[in-house]
């Protein structure tokens, strides 16, 4: 692996250019070679190829009135790439990223763009991860969730607890039902995405609020902690 120092005209760089990835850690800008990518057909991953498919080829059937609504509401709603930067989509790949999270937990696509802002976040979200006889779960506040919000659920199970970045092992397993109370147990779901977890393993739980009615995310609080058995 080679550490880098982009120009003025690179700038930041991040991801893969053909057999090359770019990325940053706590030394800085770094270059490494890229594994060939393989298609393994988890079930995770089909269920996310589904829930992408599903929400572009509605795309398709969408009006044009509609489709412009979506061209303006991308533009005054956008979103940070992995840069941090600030960038807007198009209005077909807001229409995508919204639906498919709406697919993935089983509630209809929508073909309008939302009129209202991103639901107000968790207070505070604390999760445990005793697989004993303790829980292994999220409580959250303010609780219970208001009338058609969801508990949105990402996390990832690893070794070391040295591992500070995430980001890319990160996997959405549980939503709630709507209005749900706190607290959330995760042990069934999280044991069929990420297998038993044992104890000593790092646990991190990433916990918004979905809205239901049109895919808005709130900004997510993480949880992480060490597994543990009583």
């Amino acid at each position: 692996m080679a550490i880098m120092r982009a120009g003025a005209l690179a700038g930041q760089l991040s991801g893969r250019v053909g057999g090359v990835i770019f990325s940053r850690n706590r030394g800085g800008d770094y270059v490494r070679n890229g594994p060939c990518p393989v298609n393994p057909s988890t079930t995770y991953q089909v269920m996310v190829r589904n829930a992408l498919a599903t929400a572009s080829t509605r795309w398709n059937d969408v009006a044009f009135t509609y489709r412009s609504a979506w061209e303006a509401w991308a533009k005054t709603n956008p979103i940070q790439n992995r840069l941090g930067e600030t960038i807007r989509l198009q209005g077909n790949a807001a229409f995508v990223a919204l639906n498919s999270r709406l697919v993935q937990t089983g509630a209809a696509v929508v073909d309008t763009p939302p009129i209202v802002s991103s639901p107000a976040g968790l207070l505070t979200a604390t999760g445990s991860f005793d697989i004993g006889a303790g829980s292994f779960q999220v409580a959250y506040t303010t609780t219970p969730l208001a009338a058609g919000m969801k508990l949105w659920v990402r996390g990832c199970l690893f070794t070391s607890p040295a591992i500070m970045f995430v980001k890319n092992r990160l996997r959405h397993f549980y939503t709630s039902a709507a209005a749900a109370a706190s607290p959330a147990d995760l042990q069934t779901t999280f044991t069929t995405w990420f297998g038993a977890p044992t104890v000593g393993q790092t646990v991190i739980f990433m916990a918004a609020v979905l809205d239901s009615t049109n895919g808005l995310l709130s900004r997510e609080l993480q949880c992480r902690g060490l597994v543990v058995s009583t």
